[in-house]
């Protein structure tokens, strides 16, 4: 794996988690708001805007989780990559693939 593949990789992960955190936020904020309302010390004041604060957490919770995911999968895959070239030297053959294990 190329650093530029890991980079896109982590990003559209977090940019993937990110909406789906933002749209989950977003549902519950307008469909569920007394749920950030019980949640949040000042909830029932006149000011709270329950979406708002939904779409904010959903977003960042999904970042967060989106750029670990996508570093997870960044590991995997280049552990993969070890894998298959310690295998290939190991055995000597150099079109060593990972079906072939």
């Amino acid at each position: 794996m190329t650093i530029r593949a890991a980079i896109v990789t982590i990003g559209a992960c977090t940019a993937l988690f990110a909406t789906i955190g933002g749209g989950i936020g977003w549902a519950l904020g307008s469909f569920a708001p007394g749920y950030y309302r019980s949640v949040f010390h000042h909830g029932n004041e006149p000011w709270f805007d329950p979406v708002s604060v939904g779409v904010g957490q959903g977003l960042t919770q999904g970042v967060t989780g989106g750029a670990v995911i996508g570093l997870i999968v960044v590991a995997l895959f280049l552990w993969h990559d070890v894998r298959v070239r310690r295998l290939s030297r190991i055995s000597g053959d150099d079109a060593l693939t990972s079906t072939d294990w």
